[in-house]
């Protein structure tokens, strides 16, 4: 069953986010995700929590998802990611 990694980020330091975001996309293929969603304009229809970047990657289930986020490739990036912003994510199941 796929799962799905949903981020929601608010940076607050642009130049390190940048560094981020030129590193994470081999990694995330690696662990063979893909990005649905990689931040690109919103709008917020109802509630105020998704008034920052949103990230949507898919993976094969929910293994690959925790592989990728726990791995020693990611570790690195996952502590940049952390001093340029406010964090939120989720890993979740899809449907089927």
């Amino acid at each position: 069953m796929k799962a799905y990694l949903i981020a929601h980020i608010e940076v607050t330091n642009p130049e390190l986010m940048e560094k981020y975001r030129e590193q994470v996309p081999k990694i995330v293929a690696k662990y063979k995700g893909k990005y649905l969603v990689r931040g690109g304009e919103s709008e917020i229809i109802e509630g105020d929590y998704f008034k920052h970047r949103i990230v949507l990657l898919e993976f094969p289930s929910k293994q690959h998802a925790n592989d990728f986020y726990n791995s020693k490739d990611y570790k690195p990036l996952k502590m940049l990611r952390i001093e340029a912003g406010n964090n939120s994510s989720v890993i979740v199941e899809g449907i089927g």
